[in-house]
């Protein structure tokens, strides 16, 4: 079984910029970022994944539950001024539905709509994508179940790194992985998402070299190329 070693919550400037049009990563970028995952793995018999989320899921939920209690409370409160109102029972009516409507396309806001989604819900929904790619992508089936996965969700703001079982029986010192996670979450908070997935996979792949050396014939399971959903 999987492990995750390290997750975190990203904010600011990176999760706003990715809501929706994922141009957080150039294409350079991306360029840049695969030839740093074939370097690493000329170093480790170990995989490095890179998948990035516009996010965990859509939650078209949350704009019509919110826009409904909200229309519940408002017509609740206009009741109370139903003379001052002076409107009939289809003018109301008419009301409800246009407050309605108008909420329901406010929520839908991706900035609004995700504010509103509890942490626990988001953070819960971005891990299970996590480990839904790891097993969808075969990270279990290395020889040395050395394969790490490098997960952002911007949507839920969110940053995890899950790593296969071989490092885990290995890995004597978890401070010093500690520490990569730690500063690829605070590097997606500050809007650096290249970056971040660069100084995270050189870190892991000094970490990875020292229990799991290259070695000739190690084939490349995996592909180099951020995968993108």
């Amino acid at each position: 079984m999987a492990v995750s070693l390290g997750a975190g919550e990203a904010l600011a400037a990176a999760g706003r910029r990715g809501v929706g049009d994922m141009t957080v990563m150039t294409a350079e970028q991306r360029d840049t970022l695969r030839d740093k995952i074939k370097a690493a793995e000329s170093r480790t018999s170990a995989e490095f994944v890179t998948v990035i989320a516009d996010s965990a899921e859509p939650y078209l939920f949350i704009p019509t539950l919110f826009a409904a209690v909200a229309t519940l409370l408002i017509s609740g409160v206009a009741l109370f001024f139903e003379d001052s109102l002076g409107l009939t029972t289809i003018e109301f009516y008419v009301g409800q539905v246009i407050v309605f409507a108008c909420l329901a396309l406010i929520f839908r806001i991706p900035e609004i709509r995700f504010a509103l989604v509890p942490k626990s819900i988001r953070h819960s929904r971005a891990s299970r994508l996590a480990r839904h790619m790891f097993l969808d992508l075969g990270m279990t089936e290395t020889e040395d179940r050395n394969a790490v996965l490098f997960f952002v969700a911007m949507g839920e703001r969110y940053v995890e790194v899950i790593a296969d079982v071989g490092l885990q029986q290995k890995l004597e010192d978890e401070g010093v992985w500690d520490k990569i996670v730690e500063k690829f979450v605070e590097d997606v908070r500050e809007g650096e998402v290249a970056d971040g997935f660069t100084r995270a996979i050189d870190g892991c792949a000094e970490v990875m070299a020292q229990h799991f050396p290259n070695r000739d014939g190690a084939p490349n399971r995996f592909s180099d190329r951020l995968i993108e959903i």
